[in-house]
């Protein structure tokens, strides 16, 4: 009766685990890296010297996106790459594989056709 209990309450917690796991992950769907571009420095606005343009394919949609950040944030991103990501009004949201949430600035976007 003891192992049965056991096992019971192992799967019980199984399950409960399984099933936060994924409630982290709603929404995002795997996007594809289409072009990733570093945009080249102002002499006059080095606060911006860490731009780029990013473009990333969600569905049936790419996305041309701006984005601000550190070039550590974007160490692993290369074409053809593949991210969980999700659209949030104006906002690309990218997980990154440490688990970081990068926010990608939409100003455009096309249906391939």
């Amino acid at each position: 009766m003891k192992v049965r209990w056991i096992a019971l309450s192992s799967c019980i917690m199984l399950a409960a685990a399984f099933l936060h796991a994924q409630s982290n992950d709603e929404g995002y769907q795997m996007a594809r890296v289409v072009a990733f571009e570093r945009v080249a420095a102002d002499a006059k606005h080095m606060e911006n010297s860490d731009r780029y343009r990013i473009s990333m394919r969600l569905g049936d949609v790419v996305y041309a996106c701006h984005a601000s950040a550190p070039a550590a944030v974007f160490n692993d991103w290369t074409t053809g790459k593949e991210f969980p990501a999700k659209v949030n009004s104006k906002v690309l949201l990218v997980k990154n594989p440490d688990g970081q949430v990068v926010e990608l600035s939409i100003v455009g976007k096309k249906t391939p056709k």
